[in-house]
Parts: C-alpha cells; sequence; structure tokens
C-alpha cells in the first residue's frame, strides 16, 4: 500500500476559494480552511481564537450608550479622544471608557442632537474639519442636516441649514462625510455631493443621474470617489452602480466605472481606493475589490451581507468589515506575505454599527431590542472553530487508513483548551482528541497514532471549551498513512 502525508504547515492560506458553496469543500491549497468562525490569522506562525470584545466603561444602555453608534471617527480629535454618533445622540470615548461628563452627560450620557420643530433625529456620520467636529443626521419631514461641536463647550446641531454661507437642509439619505486633501469638507446627499470649505455651503456641488443615492465617499488621487446606486433597491433587485470620480471643480464628474450590483462602501488604505460590493447573479456574491484605473479588481468573495460605509475599518495592516454580524478580514499583514480572507471576530449584538479603529485596537458598536454597547478587541473569544479542507486519501479501491496525528503548538497557560476532531464527508467522527494545558502543560507537540479506515477526512478544530484569556494557538498539523 501507498504511504501518504499530509501536511497543514501553516493556516495562511484564509478560507478557500467558493468555501461556501460547499458543506464540505475540497478545492484549495492545503492551509486554507472549508469554513471557519471567530479565528485570528494576523500572526503568520499559528492560528488561534479570534479576538473577544471588552464593553467601554460606560459603555452600554446602563450608564451612556443608549443609541445604536454609526459613524465614528477613524482618526482621534486628540490624545485619547473620538466621537461617535448614532440616533439623537453624539459620543466622546477614549480607548478606553465612555464620557459621562458634561456636556456629554444627557440621560446618562452622550449629547442629544435635538434640532427644533423636527423629530426622529438619526445621526449618520462625524468628521474633524479644520478644528471643528462635524456630524450628519436625518430626521423627520424626509431632510438632514449638519451639525457642529467646537470640541470644547459650543454646539450648533442645526449649523448646515441656518448657519453658513449657502445654508441649506440635507436630503434624507446616507450622509458620509469626507474631510478631503484639498481643504474642503464633502457630504454624501442623497444624487448630489454637498461641500464646505470653510466660507460657502454648497448643498448640490455635484449631482449624479436622476434616481441616484450616493452610498458612500472617499478623497485619493487629489480627487473625489463617489460610489452610488440606481435605483437605490434593497433586497434582491438587480441593481446598476456606479463609481464616480471628481476633481472638485468640474461641473460634472471625470470618469464612471459602472458595477453590475450594490455598492456600498469606499475604503482608501495607502492610496488604493477598496470597494465593497454585490453580485446578484452569484449565491453569497459580495465581493471586496479595488479599483484599478478604470474597472474593478476583484479581491476576495464573502457571505452574509454588505458592509455599509461606517462598518469598515483596518487592524493589523488587513482591512476589516462587518458582514452580517461578523466581522471579516482581508490582507497579508506584511509585504512578503500572502493575502488572505478570514473571520476574525463576533461583532457583538445582533447588529452592528460603526466599526473604527482610532486608538489603535478595533472598536464597534452593537445593539439587540433595547441593549446597546460600545466594545473594543480584547482577549479571546471562545465560540471559535476551524475546518480543514475534505482530503480525499482513496487509491485504486484499496482501503485507505488514517495513521497518526501530530500537532505543533505554542506554549499553553491554565484552561487553554481547543478540541481536535477528524470528521469525513457523512459527518461522521473518526477521531477525537484535546489538546489542554491540563493534558501536555507546556508541551508543545501532541502526537497520536491510529488505525482509522476512511475515504476521506478533514480536521476540525474547536475552541468552545477553551478560556478567554489563555489561548491554544496552533503552528502545524501533520498527518500520515496508508492507501
Amino acid at each position: 500500500m501507498a504511504k501518504w502525508n499530509i501536511n497543514i504547515l501553516d493556516f495562511n492560506g484564509g478560507l478557500a476559494p467558493g468555501a461556501f458553496r460547499e458543506t464540505y469543500p475540497s478545492y484549495g491549497n492545503k492551509n486554507m480552511a472549508g469554513a471557519m468562525q471567530n479565528c485570528d490569522l494576523t500572526n503568520p506562525n499559528s492560528i488561534t481564537q479570534g479576538a473577544g470584545l471588552a464593553t467601554l466603561t460606560d459603555g452600554t444602555q446602563a450608564t451612556a450608550v443608549t443609541t445604536l453608534i454609526k459613524g465614528i471617527l477613524k482618526r482621534a480629535t486628540s490624545s485619547n479622544v473620538s466621537f461617535g454618533v448614532g440616533g439623537n445622540k453624539l459620543y466622546k470615548f477614549s480607548a478606553t471608557a465612555v464620557s459621562v461628563a458634561s456636556p456629554f452627560n444627557v440621560s446618562g450620557g452622550g449629547y442629544v442632537i435635538d434640532k427644533a420643530t423636527v423629530t426622529g433625529e438619526l445621526g449618520e456620520d462625524v468628521a474633524e474639519y479644520n478644528g471643528v467636529l462635524y456630524f450628519s443626521y436625518n430626521h423627520s419631514g424626509s431632510a438632514g442636516d449638519i451639525g457642529t461641536y467646537d470640541l470644547n463647550t459650543t454646539f450648533d446641531v442645526d449649523w448646515g441649514s441656518t448657519v453658513p454661507t449657502g445654508a441649506a437642509a440635507l436630503t434624507s439619505a446616507p450622509h458620509q462625510l469626507c474631510a478631503a486633501g484639498n481643504d474642503t469638507l464633502y457630504i454624501a446627499n442623497g444624487r448630489y455631493v454637498a461641500e464646505w470649505n470653510g466660507t460657502t455651503f454648497v448643498a448640490q456641488s455635484l449631482d449624479l443621474p436622476a434616481s441616484s443615492i450616493i452610498s458612500s465617499i472617499a478623497w485619493s488621487g487629489n480627487r473625489l470617489w463617489i460610489a452610488a446606486n440606481k435605483p437605490n433597491l434593497t433586497g434582491a433587485n438587480n441593481n446598476t452602480s456606479s463609481i464616480y470620480s471628481w476633481d472638485g471643480n468640474a461641473t460634472s464628474w471625470d470618469d464612471e466605472i459602472i458595477v453590475g450590483g450594490l455598492v456600498s462602501a469606499l475604503y482608501v488604505k495607502n492610496g488604493n481606493i477598496f470597494v465593497w460590493y454585490s453580485d446578484i447573479s452569484s449565491t453569497g456574491g459580495y465581493k471586496l475589490g479595488y479599483i484599478n484605473g478604470t474597472s474593478i479588481t476583484d479581491l476576495a468573495n464573502f457571505t452574509g451581507a454588505l458592509p455599509d460605509y461606517y462598518q469598515v475599518s483596518e487592524y493589523q495592516d488587513y482591512l476589516i468589515w462587518n458582514s452580517n454580524g461578523l466581522i471579516f478580514a482581508w490582507g497579508s499583514g506584511g509585504k512578503d506575505l500572502t493575502t488572505k480572507l478570514f473571520q476574525i471576530a463576533d461583532g457583538g449584538f445582533s447588529t452592528v454599527g460603526g466599526i473604527s479603529c482610532p486608538f489603535g485596537t478595533p472598536i464597534i458598536a452593537s445593539n439587540e431590542t433595547t441593549s446597546y454597547k460600545l466594545a473594543k478587541f480584547s482577549g479571546y473569544d471562545t465560540a471559535c472553530n476551524w475546518k480543514s479542507l475534505l482530503f480525499d486519501i482513496t487509491n485504486d479501491g484499496t482501503m485507505p487508513m488514517i495513521e497518526g496525528i501530530g500537532i505543533s503548538i505554542e506554549p499553553m497557560a491554565v484552561s487553554a483548551s481547543c478540541a481536535v476532531t477528524l470528521k469525513d464527508n457523512k459527518g461522521t467522527s473518526l477521531f477525537t482528541d484535546t489538546i489542554s494545558y491540563t493534558l501536555l502543560n507546556t508541551d508543545t507537540y501532541l502526537y497520536r497514532p491510529m488505525k482509522v479506515g476512511t475515504k476521506n477526512f478533514r480536521v476540525e478544530l474547536d475552541w468552545t471549551n477553551g478560556n478567554a484569556t489563555n489561548p491554544v494557538k496552533i503552528k502545524n498539523i501533520k498527518l500520515k498513512g496508508t492507501s
């Protein structure tokens, strides 16, 4: 009988191509996953549990956070100070706590956005521009507005519609704010781009085709990039979407990239403009790509849902985003490493709001019914698992055998634990064991001989009974047998 070896020498493959199409996918490299939940692959040397979430002090409805926060600043306004907006409140917070000090202490926390004669204020986004904090929101009457805060004591909640030269209300739409490199603040405003240059406010500085709704804006290469959906339909509808580029001066846009699905978010990293969009013709057809000249180059497919503009950020040199309550990551983490897609963490409560990284660690807002929180990556999750591709070990009709498995790990600490299972494509468990501190103490290698007959198998790792402080970090897995 022929001998075989299957060596998973690292986990840097991330999710396998098309992994979401099969229960037991087999296409890809040996270091790729057929499925995973909350696994951290940011360290190329090992796989471990994804990040846990630690709620900021005063970061729940019990004290300060009583609305779902959407827009969160991408960069701090000053040392250990940032802001977020959601519902009818503007929030101030540090890396560890939400402010409950005046003037952010109304109804327990936050500054209440209360525009006279309207109701239903719903915060959209925040941006710092020339030393002033601007925040956008929608309200009753199918309209919106922009408020200001001088980062000291003075607020003006209806600034956009009453104060500047050219003052005007906004339409009711997503209102992402973009403080651009040409010293202009741009605002998504339905089918229009609004702008404020420090002197004049123009609510309709650039107009897009009728029935378009701008979903996201970004500044790169000395021009504004504008993603718009036409018509702006939710659900399983075939939308025509476009990404426009505009120099900020011309009466019309410069170039247009037509996209065959919804475009939800743009994000600039190192000058590259990344795009999240859908392909209605494909199951699980949510895509990450980047603008390459006058087209989009695809980078990864993922399942769940598209992120909104306030649900994308970066962490450890990876792009991260929300997809239906789960945080995905894409990148390499270093110029000499391969890129990969993986699902790194849970977003918290069932509805995820804004995601940002103003202090170097992701901060995520979420809510479920009447519960709200603002939390950051901290420690380790235990609702984590990783499943390899399905390996076919048949050979000319013989009965293949798995004869041994060896697993290399990093030294563990008290309560660390991870279950290891080999399972065939019928869901039958062929072998089960546990890597744990109780079993191995600080030893870094586990080997188990066996005689298991099977035609195929995959490796499953499960940290459900693991520890939120002391993780199990697995470096490689080697299997051998005959066929």
